[in-house]
């Protein structure tokens, strides 16, 4: 089995001393692939601390028309420190970067309605086709951190069939929930083909939500499903969820927050971060394991 993770929203905002304070252990053990957003929009340590406290459920209008008048683009090419240390970790191996968003801010007119999630930062689940605007973003970062971008990670983990086809042109492979929403179901015969979306029907109906171990390959792109290390996961089902796909001989890939790592998990004494740590371990003890880094799944 090949095991990755995923870690999103390496920005602008990031210091050397925080990503050391949260991963410093685990890219020991597994190397991090850290999905950047390259020009995000807003003082992100604010709007996120504030969407976080609030849920999806609590954002009023006010809040997303404030957001969204907080609109400075912040370049992380501009972080010299950060970049600079961010290379370094590209050098030993620890770190490899994929591309997680443009601005990671929808600016649709209307916004997506979609539940349990934030809809203002769906850049993807879009009716704008933003083809060009990430070719530019993409070539951005590989000239920044002389390193060739291949996946992408959709933010929140959304993306509409405009947003697909902008990640197809650039040539992009996924690493996201292959089906997201039920009522989208017949856009995914355009998008993986229909036997790919057979096998993912009946893999759903079969297990549920455990995650479809395979990478899925179309005439258009590849995409792997992962699974989320967030404060509200259930832990026992993240354990089964990893066995099942061990026990199929697929691919398994965990996404989660580093900048979140000393969260507390809802319903425990343990934090995200050492939730995480038992986990890998758990993986390490078993036999014929690879960590990589994403690129490798594809």
């Amino acid at each position: 089995m090949r095991f990755a993770i995923r870690d999103d929203d390496l920005n602008f905002f990031y210091s050397q001393e925080m990503i050391e304070e949260n991963v410093k252990d685990i890219w020991n053990i597994c190397p991090i692939s850290m999905s950047v957003v390259p020009f995000i929009k807003g003082n992100w340590l604010k709007n996120t601390k504030l969407l976080e406290y609030l849920g999806p459920n609590n954002v009023s209008d006010n809040i997303v028309k404030d957001i969204q008048s907080d609109d400075e683009i912040f370049d992380i090419s501009k972080n010299i420190k950060l970049v600079k240390y961010i290379k370094e970790k590209l050098s030993e191996g620890k770190v490899y970067l994929t591309i997680h968003a443009i601005h990671h801010r929808n600016e649709d007119k209307k916004l997506p309605e979609v539940g349990k999630n934030f809809p203002i930062g769906a850049e993807f689940y879009t009716d704008r086709d933003l083809t060009y605007s990430l070719k530019i973003a993409v070539k951005h970062l590989e000239a920044v951190f002389n390193q060739k971008i291949v996946v992408f990670t959709p933010p929140q983990n959304l993306y509409s069939k405009k947003g697909f086809k902008a990640i197809k042109n650039n040539n992009l492979n996924i690493c996201g929930y292959p089906i997201q929403l039920k009522k989208d179901l017949l856009k995914y015969v355009s998008l993986y083909g229909f036997i790919n979306l057979l096998k993912l029907i009946i893999h759903k109906k079969k297990y549920g939500t455990s995650p479809y171990p395979y990478l899925i390959k179309s005439n258009h792109i590849a995409v792997i499903d992962h699974k989320s290390l967030q404060p509200a996961t259930n832990i026992n089902k993240l354990y089964k969820n990893f066995d099942y796909v061990y026990s199929q001989g697929g691919d398994f890939v965990l996404s989660t927050h580093s900048y979140g790592f000393n969260y507390k998990m809802q319903g425990s004494d343990k934090t995200m971060g050492e939730v995480l740590k038992e986990f890998l371990l758990y993986v390490k003890s078993k036999d014929n394991i690879e960590f990589v880094t994403l690129d490798k799944i594809f």
